[in-house]
């Protein structure tokens, strides 16, 4: 894999002289510049003579980044907006972090910035996939039992709410009744705050049951009895008749 030190950026804003890219033979002339070992996140190609090769070490192991599920607080880019969720790295030796989807932690990263304003952690992976968030699915539905660990208006004991995201250990809630005729903003969840709210029902799930010799889909729903899932209005097997006439 070839490494290359800028010397001329060309004027292209993408650039930066004396900074360090991964170089991919692009034609005879070019190379494909990225921050990454990976050809597919090259951000463009470039002529040769704007970068000089440095030696890279093989047996170099690579180097493993803490990974954080962070807000945006200070967007990087237009792409970008305040209160989004996404996955961060620490910094690298070079300082840039690489930015992932919140659903594909694992997968391409989508940027990388020295910018630390841009981004407010949360909290590290490695922590919440230890937390017991994990027993909350999406669409199940909540009750608060402590508002005060919530502290969010319209979020109060009693009201019950449905789980809208469960992601690593973080889960998202929103209230099911609206507010004034308003739909009421969803609130997150992580660690202790979890003890806020406690799971009375599962999420509805769908039934094949025979109307007329055809599969027909109904509505059943599970909820929580005794802290035992209990199946509630349960479908029974239907069947319709047609009257038949002689004449």
């Amino acid at each position: 894999m070839l490494q290359g030190k800028c010397v001329d950026t060309g004027g292209s804003t993408n650039l930066t002289k004396g900074e360090l890219y991964y170089l991919f033979p692009h034609g005879g002339h070019a190379y494909c510049a990225s921050r990454f070992p990976r050809p597919g996140s090259h951000f463009g190609a470039y002529q040769k003579n704007h970068f000089e090769l440095v030696d890279v070490a093989i047996d170099s192991p690579a180097q493993v980044l803490n990974k954080y599920l962070a807000r945006v607080v200070n967007p990087p880019s237009h792409f970008y907006q305040i209160d989004e969720e996404y996955i961060i790295t620490e910094a690298r030796t070079d300082g840039y972090y690489s930015v992932f989807f919140k659903h594909r932690p694992d997968g391409p990263p989508i940027g990388a910035y020295k910018r630390t304003e841009c981004f407010e952690r949360i909290v590290s992976l490695e922590e919440s996939a230890k937390d017991t968030a994990t027993i909350f699915e999406v669409g199940d539905i909540v009750e608060i039992i402590d508002a005060s660990i919530i502290k969010r208006k319209h979020y109060e004991n009693g009201v019950q709410a449905t789980v809208i995201e469960n992601f690593y250990g973080c889960i998202s809630i929103q209230r099911n009744e609206p507010v004034d005729k308003m739909v009421i903003s969803s609130v997150l969840l992580v660690g202790e705050d979890l003890q806020a709210i406690k799971k009375v029902k599962l999420k509805t799930l769908l039934e094949a049951v025979m109307v007329n010799d055809k599969p027909k889909n109904v509505k059943k729903s599970i909820e929580m009895v005794h802290d035992v899932p209990e199946v509630v209005k349960a479908s029974v097997r239907k069947q319709k008749y047609e009257q038949l006439s002689l004449f």
